[in-house]
């Protein structure tokens, strides 16, 4: 089954990225943790899944940036408009429109995740409708849908505590068989961006 994987995330601009980081952070320093999370996340998966990778973009990119998408093999897209699950089902549908008859999408808040969990998910679609990757804030760091499911991205609470379990329910409202992969977190505040930094991860600053 032909798959690709879909990369979500807003360019590391200081006062739009990792908003949630300031304070503590300045917005110079939070957007330099956007950075390294988006750097990382090209350097790390795609290397690691061969399956066509896509960064949907929020935003434009710097010419490091531009360089870091380059160095990965990664094609770039600008995001749609609209609230996230706007965004998702038009990534969706863009990759299906390329013959993916299996999506996975990613953020770039998941830096120190396995890549094993990636390629669970791609396995996981061969048999289930959807996959779920639950992130310790109520919200999820992976979702996969094969081609016509975008229905599972309306009526979300977006943002917020109850992301996950909506998604999970409306999915199943839907009909759709569901694989949940194990829980991970998101970079998204001081104590998320500790427990990576005492992973390894890096950021300059």
């Amino acid at each position: 089954m032909k798959a690709a994987v879909a990369i979500l995330a807003r360019a590391p601009v200081p006062g739009r990225a990792k908003t949630r980081l300031t304070p503590p952070l300045t917005p110079e320093r939070a957007a330099q943790v956007a950075r390294a999370c988006l750097e990382e996340t090209l350097r790390r998966f795609p290397r690691e899944i061969d399956v066509p990778f896509t960064l949907f973009l929020d935003g434009d990119p710097d010419p490091a940036l531009v360089a870091a998408i380059r160095a990965a093999g990664v094609d770039l897209a600008s995001q749609a408009e609209g609230d996230l699950g706007a965004r998702l089902a038009a990534a969706f549908e863009a990759l299906h429109a390329q013959g993916a008859e299996a999506v996975v999408a990613i953020g770039a808040d998941s830096p120190t995740l396995d890549p094993a969990r990636i390629a669970e998910a791609l396995a996981a679609l061969e048999e289930c409708d959807v996959v779920l990757g639950p992130a310790d804030d109520g919200g999820y760091y992976l979702i996969g849908t094969l081609r016509d499911r975008s229905a599972i991205f309306d009526s979300i609470p977006w943002s917020t505590g109850r992301t996950l379990e909506a998604t999970f329910a409306r999915a199943r409202s839907l009909g759709y068989t569901v694989h949940r992969l194990a829980p991970h977190y998101d970079i998204d505040d001081a104590a998320t961006l500790a427990r990576a930094e005492a992973e390894g991860f890096r950021f300059e600053g």
